[in-house]
C-alpha cells in the first residue's frame, strides 16, 4: 500500500477513533447531566411536597386547638346564653380566637366552625357561607378541592371538616357538638409553585385529576395539558417517586412525580430537556464541523505529502537498499533542486566512506581489546610472582625440600595457565581451581586461614575473563587476613538469576574504616590506574570491559568483620 493510502487510511482512522471517543464522552456528560438533574430535582420535589404538608398540617392544628378551646367547650355544652348582651359577648369572643387563630400564620385560609345545637355558623370570615346546607354537600374528613366563596368572589380553595366528638364518617353530622371547617386556598400552593420555578426551567403543578389541577402563576398550561394526556393514569396511580422522560411535539421532557402519602395529590414538574441540553449539543455540533474541517485539511496535507515527502524518500530507499546489497558504487541522481539535495549530497559522500570507516573501526576495536586486555593481565603476573619468589627463597633457607617442590609444581601448573595467550577468557571453573590452589599455596605459606566455596554448579560453565578472581582472593589474604594470628576465614559465595550474576569474596579480617572503604571505592571507580594499588581496579576495569558498564565489582564491610567484594556481571550475550 503506498504512502498516501496509508497516510489517509490512519487519518481516517484517528478520525473515527477520536469520534468514537467524543461520542463516548458525549454520551457521558449527558448522563451526567441528567443525573445531576434527576438528583436535584427529586430532592426539591421532597422539599417543596414537605412544605405543602406542613402548610396542611398547620391548619389542621389550628382547627385541634379551636377544638379544645374552653369558650367552644362551653357553647357545645349549651351553656350560650339565649339572648342579650352576653350571647353577644360569647359569639364575639368566639370570632376573635377563629380570627386569632387565622392570621396568627402568614398563609391565607378560612377557619369556620357551626354549632348544630343553635344553628350558629361563625367564621374568620363573615362572608363565608356556613349552614346546614353546604355542610352537607360539601362535608369531608379529607382535603377536597373546592370552590369558596369570599366576598362575592369565588376561589379555589382545600377544604377540610372536622367533627366533635372525632368520627370519621359521622351517621348525622347535626347530632355532633360542633363542626369545624379549614379553607386553605390554592394560592398558598401557587405561591409555592412559583418558587419552585425560580431561576430555573421547572413547570412545577399540583395534580389530582385532569380537573383538578394547581399551576403555578407562569404555568405552560397547554404543554401540561399535552403531557397529562400521555400520561395521566400513571401520575394518578403513582405509589412513590419517578420520573421518565417524554416526547411533545419532537421535544423531550423528564416528568418527575412525587405523590403525597398525606393526601391524594401528586406533586409533578416538568423540565425541557432538550433545552437544558441545547448548550451541550451546540458544543457538539461545532466539534462535528471542526472534525470535518481537520478531516479535509489531513486529506489535502496527505497529498502534498506524496509529492514533496514520498518520492525523495522512495528515492532514498532504492539507494539504501544498493547499500544492503554491498553496492558502494551507486550514487543518488536527480534533476530536482529542493530540500533533499542536501539530503542526497551527504548520502553520497557517506557510501564513499562507508566501506572504509566500517573495516577501519572494525580493526582498531579488535587491536584495541587485544592490547588492553594483554596489559591488564601483565599487570597481575609479577605481583604473584614476586611472592611465590620469595617463599621458595625462605623454604630454601630453612631446607624444607617438600614444601619447595609443592610451590615449584604449584607455580609451574599457574604459570602454565596464565601465560596461554591464545585465549583471554575461561571458564568459571577453570578459574575456581586456579585459586583452590593459590589459597592452598598461601595457606603453606601462613598456616593461619581456610576457605569454604559455594557456587551452584549451573555457574561453573559460565564464560568470563582469565585471571579474574585470584586477584581479590589474593587481596582478601594479603591485606584482610594480615592482621589474623589463627582462624582467618575466606568465604566465597556463586549467586545467579536469570539477568545476572554473582561471586561473593568475603574475609573475617579486621576491615576498615568507613572513610577508607569510601577511598577505595572511589580510586577503584576512576577510569585512569593513576596510583600503586591492589588488583581490584583491574579486575573491576576488566569486568566492565569484558561484561559491560553495568558490571564490576562492589566493596563493602562483611557480616564477618572483614572486606566484601562482589563480583557481578550481567548476562547478555556479549558481541
Amino acid at each position: 500500500m503506498k504512502l498516501i493510502k496509508r497516510v489517509i487510511l490512519l487519518i481516517v482512522s484517528s478520525v473515527i477513533l477520536i469520534l468514537a471517543l467524543y461520542s463516548y464522552s458525549y454520551r457521558q456528560s449527558v448522563s451526567v447531566i441528567e443525573n445531576q438533574i434527576n438528583t436535584r430535582n427529586d430532592e426539591k420535589l421532597s422539599y417543596f411536597l414537605n412544605r405543602i404538608e406542613g402548610l396542611l398540617d398547620q391548619n389542621m392544628l389550628f382547627a385541634t386547638l379551636m377544638a379544645k378551646d374552653p369558650e367552644v367547650k362551653r357553647v357545645s355544652y349549651g351553656n350560650l346564653p339565649p339572648s342579650g348582651y352576653d350571647r353577644l359577648n360569647v359569639i364575639q369572643s368566639l370570632e376573635h380566637q377563629l380570627n386569632l387563630f387565622s392570621i396568627t400564620n402568614q398563609i391565607m385560609n378560612i377557619i369556620s366552625i357551626y354549632f348544630p345545637r343553635y344553628d350558629l355558623a361563625l367564621s374568620s370570615m363573615p362572608s363565608t357561607k356556613f349552614d346546614q346546607e353546604e355542610i352537607a354537600s360539601a362535608y369531608s374528613s379529607n382535603w377536597e378541592l373546592n370552590m369558596v366563596e369570599v366576598s362575592g368572589v369565588q376561589m379555589e380553595a382545600f377544604s377540610r371538616f372536622f367533627v366533635s366528638p372525632y368520627q370519621a364518617e359521622p351517621p348525622d353530622l347535626m347530632k355532633a357538638d360542633f363542626i369545624i371547617r379549614v379553607d386553605f386556598f390554592t394560592k398558598n400552593i401557587m405561591n409555592l409553585l412559583d418558587e419552585f420555578k425560580l431561576g430555573g426551567y421547572s413547570d412545577a403543578f399540583f395534580y389530582h385529576s385532569p380537573e383538578q389541577i394547581v399551576y403555578n402563576s407562569t404555568a405552560r398550561i397547554g404543554l401540561i395539558q399535552q403531557v397529562m394526556k400521555l400520561r395521566s393514569p400513571e401520575i394518578h396511580n403513582a405509589q412513590q417517586q419517578y420520573h421518565e422522560v417524554v416526547e411533545v411535539d419532537g421535544k423531550k421532557y423528564i416528568l418527575y412525580v412525587l405523590p403525597s402519602h398525606k393526601i391524594d395529590w401528586s406533586l409533578v414538574d416538568i423540565e425541557p430537556l432538550d433545552e437544558i441540553l441545547q448548550p451541550v449539543v451546540d458544543s457538539r455540533n461545532l466539534f462535528g464541523v471542526i472534525l470535518f474541517l481537520l478531516l479535509l485539511l489531513g486529506i489535502i496535507a496527505a497529498f502534498l505529502l506524496y509529492f514533496y515527502i514520498q518520492v525523495p524518500i522512495r528515492i532514498l530507499i532504492r539507494s539504501v537498499e544498493h547499500i544492503r546489497n554491498q553496492n558502494f558504487s551507486y550514487r543518488i541522481t536527480s534533476l530536482k533542486r529542493n530540500e533533499f539535495q542536501q539530503l542526497f549530497d551527504s548520502f553520497n559522500h557517506m557510501v564513499q566512506e562507508i566501506d572504509h570507516l566500517i573495516k577501519r573501526v572494525y580493526a582498531e576495536e579488535i587491536r584495541s581489546r587485544e592490547a588492553v586486555m594483554k596489559q591488564l593481565q601483565s599487570q597481575i603476573n609479577p605481583h604473584f610472582l614476586y611472592n611465590c619468589l620469595a617463599y621458595i627463597v625462605n623454604m630454601a633457607k630453612l631446607n624444607k625440600n617438600s614444601s619447595i617442590i609443592a610451590m615449584a609444581h604449584s607455580l609451574g601448573d599457574y604459570y602454565k595457565y596464565t601465560t596461554r595467550n591464545e585465549t583471554l577468557e575461561t571458564t568459571l571453573r577453570s578459574e575456581m581451581e586456579l585459586a583452590v590452589n593459590y589459597m592452598d599455596i598461601m595457606n603453606h605459606q601462613l598456616d593461619k586461614f581456610r576457605y569454604t566455596v559455594s557456587i551452584p554448579e549451573s555457574m561453573m560453565a559460565l564464560k568470563i575473563p582469565r585471571l579474574i578472581i585470584q586477584p581479590v582472593i589474593e587481596n582478601a589474604i594479603v591485606h584482610g587476613l594480615e592482621e589474623v594470628v589463627a582462624d582467618g576465614l575466606i568465604m566465597i559465595t556463586g549467586q545467579e538469576d536469570p539477568h545476572s550474576c554473582r561471586l561473593i569474596i568475603e574475609d573475617n579480617g579486621p576491615g576498615c574504616s568507613e572513610n577508607i572503604l569510601d577511598d577505595l571505592v572511589r580510586r577503584v571507580e576512576i577510569d585512569d590506574h593513576l596510583t600503586e594499588q591492589t588488583g581490584l581496579w583491574n579486575v573491576h576495569h576488566r569486568l566492565k570491559y569484558y561484561f559491560g558498564q553495568q558490571s564490576g565489582i562492589r566493596l563493602a564491610s562483611s557480616p564477618l568483620g572483614g572486606l566484601r567484594i562482589e563480583l557481578y556481571w550481567e548476562k547478555a550475550e556479549r558481541e
